[in-house]
């Protein structure tokens, strides 16, 4: 007795094909947005545009400082610096329906990389259901304390992130459990509302 397979379609017709005929993208990040994004969102004018400050009216500073760079961050990723893996993420998210935490990390991790191209972060979760970040070094809080400042930075942080997730749609608890000053890393956790 002899079994064979059957497919409906060649397994090559079922596969996504990644390049479109003259439709050129690279897979990584392009340069040009990073060099966009920190020539307008420039953190040292901000961190000397905060001194003297008091703390409302600096928080205030640092959230809509926040949300334009993660506009100016989406607006370029999305357009002008657009890429094969934003390419990808969208329609996977179209056809599984599935959205966190893929869409809205890449557009956090663009927005550090392209705004404070030094710091170092890390995934530490991510899953259909939660996304935990830690920031280890971060050139904004780097800036405040050599300017004596200590006003609240994760305000920027909050507001760029509230940014992306109204872009994605996606309905999220966020929540800060760790500062880089007292834990030695900033630990921003995203789970999805029920």
């Amino acid at each position: 007795m002899t079994m064979g397979w059957k497919y409906a379609k060649p397994i090559k017709e079922k596969l996504m094909t990644l390049e479109e005929p003259g439709k050129v993208l690279p897979f990584d990040a392009d340069r040009g947005l990073v060099d966009e994004v920190t020539a307008q969102c420039d953190i040292k004018a901000l961190v000397e545009s905060l001194k003297g400050k008091d703390e409302k009216v600096a928080r205030a500073a640092l959230e809509a400082f926040g949300k334009e760079m993660m506009k100016l961050t989406i607006v370029l990723a999305d357009g002008k610096y657009a890429d094969r893996t934003g390419e990808m993420l969208e329609r996977v998210a179209k056809q599984t329906g599935i959205s966190f935490p893929h869409r809205f990390e890449r557009y956090v991790e663009l927005a550090i990389l392209a705004s404070r191209p030094t710091d170092r972060w890390n995934i530490a979760k991510a899953t259909t259901k939660e996304l935990v970040l830690q920031v280890s070094s971060c050139a904004l809080n780097k800036a405040m304390a050599e300017a004596g400042l200590a006003l609240p930075c994760k305000a920027m942080c909050l507001a760029s992130f509230e940014v992306a997730a109204a872009k994605t749609s996606d309905k999220l608890n966020m929540e800060m459990s760790k500062t880089l000053s007292k834990d030695g890393m900033c630990e921003f956790t995203f789970s999805l509302q029920s």
